[in-house]
């Protein structure tokens, strides 16, 4: 895992056990993973409301901490405004969400630790 690199070019941190693409409680991604699931965020019922309706959220609860997609991510900060978007853990999100949101964005819902 030491290749792997945060927003930050830091070593990238575990954040939960079976978790990621990979199931390894990593966000890190690969070249089969289409959904860029590279952002750890604490998820918010607004967000969970955003990506799935009234749907039951896959199992997901506000308040629990995950791997979302950095694309899902980018779209509801935009259609939901930045006051309800989930808390982002910066050193647990991969260096590839950059490829589709910038580091002074994700900054800007970094989780307070």
């Amino acid at each position: 895992m030491s290749d792997q690199k945060n927003v930050h070019g830091k070593p990238l941190q575990q954040h939960t056990e079976n978790a990621g693409f990979h199931k390894d409680g990593y966000c890190r991604t690969g070249p089969s993973d289409k959904r860029h699931l590279t952002i750890v965020a604490t998820l918010t019922h607004s967000f969970l409301q955003c990506e799935y309706g009234d749907d039951d959220y896959k199992g997901l609860k506000a308040g629990q901490k995950t791997c979302i997609s950095a694309y899902d991510f980018r779209q509801a900060v935009k259609e939901m405004g930045p006051d309800t978007a989930p808390k982002v853990d910066l050193n647990a999100t991969h260096d590839k969400a950059l490829d589709v949101i910038g580091l002074d964005e994700l900054k800007k819902y970094a989780s307070k630790k």
